[in-house]
């Protein structure tokens, strides 16, 4: 085989992460396993840094409107422009229908002051302390990767991260990297397929590491696509009247859904959602914010139905973000990078409700009189997650090095 066609034909796989997706059995014998404790966590990142402020509206403090004279959310009345009430005090944003159902179920947690100490605000520093799960630290490999490692299993599809390799998902496990199920549709794969496997079938030795890298990596490639190809996204119907976004963050979701509900034994899917760094002309009850808003909240709400109870009770949804934004709104109508953010969890065994103490937004109130104060640490949400959703009952220091777990109580 020529090495133009050969890349050519690489070119069609789907990424692999960082290390491989080892085993090998076929898409017969995966719907046998499970995960390990028969759970599965979606971590959907709303990167650009999401304006907490404008999602979780504090309409009961006069203090939010002086800061944001142009794009503060109304305070919740008969207007559908205005917040939709949670308790009194917080309202979300009006596009967030979607979540604001959920809310009334009791399956979503709201956390409005996620943060860490002396919080960065870059975009891609921060990104890597979130996911790395250390503040202000940069790890080699994400928490998820590292969960990974200490709960051993045998299945086949245990993560897999959308789009790109998520820095959370990094590591020594395997994980599965590609933009949605549809590319097994592609003819192209499966004629090639033969091709690849022949090549990858022949003995190698490991005394060129390049070559013996190219093969190891090529080999468990083409494992991961017998493992899924069966997955393509067309022969899956969606349930209990859901509708998906037409987006691929929509398409995305549904995918997660199908791979769920076909028990594979996924227990971690990663979902990026980006564009959330509205620097002008964010908007307020309609506009660029707004808009991004009802796409994220309408595919969770979408995924939430999909799946039903049946799988909602052994599911969890968390959304992160890297910061929130300014408290006052810039010259540009639009806000900049901040400190605190709004975080979700939803699922079955959520305690539904706000956590978190307010910390104002007058200026000695806030973070260095600019910035909503943060009071829920991120590393206290993932551990809550990690103990009670996941099942870790010991390694947790090594999972999230120096946290020190202080309990939130949104899982029982």
């Amino acid at each position: 085989m020529k090495r133009r066609n050969f890349l050519r034909s690489m070119a069609i796989m789907p990424i692999i992460g960082r290390s491989c997706l080892a085993g090998g059995s076929m898409l017969a014998n995966m719907k046998n396993a499970y995960a390990s404790n028969g759970k599965t966590l979606i971590v959907i990142f709303q990167r650009g840094g999401c304006d907490g402020l404008n999602t979780v509206i504090p309409h009961g403090e006069d203090e939010y409107y002086n800061l944001r004279p142009d794009i503060a959310i109304p305070p919740p009345s008969s207007n559908p422009k205005s917040a939709l009430d949670l308790d009194g005090f917080f309202g979300l944003h009006p596009a967030l229908t979607g979540l604001y159902d959920i809310f009334q179920q009791g399956d979503l947690a709201v956390l409005p002051t996620v943060g860490y100490s002396n919080a960065n605000r870059s975009h891609f520093s921060s990104q890597d302390y979130i996911e790395s799960g250390v503040p202000n630290q940069r790890l080699v490999s994400g928490w998820l990767n590292r969960y990974l490692s200490s709960a051993q299993s045998s299945n086949e599809l245990r993560a897999l991260s959308f789009s790109s390799l998520a820095h959370a998902l990094q590591g020594i496990n395997p994980v599965v990297t590609l933009n949605d199920l549809s590319i097994f549709s592609n003819q192209a794969i499966s004629s090639q397929n033969d091709t690849l496997q022949n090549i990858f079938n022949q003995s190698v030795n490991n005394e060129n590491p390049a070559r013996f890298l190219s093969f190891k990596h090529g080999n468990l490639a083409l494992k991961s696509i017998a493992n899924l190809e069966g997955f393509s996204s067309s022969n899956y119907t969606v349930d209990n009247g859901a509708i998906y976004p037409n987006t691929l963050y929509g398409q995305q979701l549904k995918n997660i859904a199908q791979l769920i509900k076909s028990n594979i034994g996924l227990e971690v899917a990663t979902v990026s959602n980006n564009g959330w760094d509205h620097h002008a002309n964010q908007g307020g009850a309609q506009g660029d914010q707004a808009t991004k808003l009802l796409n994220f909240s309408s595919g969770i709400e979408a995924l939430y139905k999909d799946l039903g109870t049946e799988y909602m009770n052994n599911v969890t949804i968390l959304t992160v973000s890297e910061f929130g934004r300014t408290a006052k709104q810039n010259a540009s109508l639009g806000t900049d990078h901040g400190n605190a953010s709004t975080w979700f969890v939803i699922g079955g065994q959520v305690n539904g409700g706000i956590y978190g103490n307010w910390p104002g937004l007058l200026p000695d109130q806030l973070y260095l009189e600019r910035y909503l104060a943060h009071t829920t640490n991120f590393t206290d949400v993932y551990a809550e997650l990690l103990i009670k959703h996941l099942g870790v009952t010991s390694g947790l220091p090594t999972i999230l090095p120096g946290s020190q777990y202080q309990s939130i109580g949104f899982l029982s």
